[in-house]
């Protein structure tokens, strides 16, 4: 039950801008809701080497239930065990990087959220975070969306369940 909880939990965390855009494909009409999932670009933290392909149109995470990463998490899974070395910190709760996968599969616009375990926003240290954000932007492989033979935007995002500075496990 408590895997449930926080992505909706997150959802709700991270709407904002309620506009609303309407697409049509062949096969039929889509709304794309902006607020959910969307991550603005940031000149302090984004860089400007990463485009998406619309901005007013990035699809969330959960429009996209079969896309992946290429071997999937079992490969993401192992890329964290070799690069992610264990803080040994105190500290528990979770860590949830989110991100844009752009219409040519490549990922930006990182953002980070930090909570205990009862959901309640915290800090871990720097060096685990970074860590963290680092493997995740290392990350090559995510799956394009298409749609009606066009490749959209979207979100993804991973959630890292820490446990005294260890990865117990890692979302989705």
């Amino acid at each position: 039950m408590k895997n449930y909880v926080l992505p909706i939990a997150l959802t709700f965390l991270f709407s904002c801008d309620p506009g609303e855009k309407k697409i049509e494909t062949n096969t039929k009409k889509i709304e794309v809701s902006k607020h959910i999932g969307l991550i603005e670009y940031d000149p302090l933290v984004d860089t400007l080497s990463f485009d998406v392909c619309d901005e007013n149109l990035v699809y969330p995470y959960f429009h996209h239930k079969d896309l992946s990463f290429k071997g999937e998490k079992p490969a993401m899974v192992n890329k964290y065990k070799m690069l992610f070395e264990p803080t040994g910190k105190p500290g528990s709760g979770y860590i949830t990087i989110r991100f844009i996968v752009n219409c040519n599969g490549e990922t930006g616009r990182f953002r980070v959220i930090q909570m205990d375990k009862n959901y309640h926003l915290k800090s871990f240290s720097k060096n685990l975070v970074s860590q963290l954000l680092e493997v995740t932007k290392s990350l090559q492989g995510w799956d394009v969306l298409y749609e009606d033979g066009r490749s959209y935007d979207y979100v993804r995002y991973v959630t890292f369940k820490i446990h005294e500075g260890k990865i117990m496990d890692i979302m989705p």
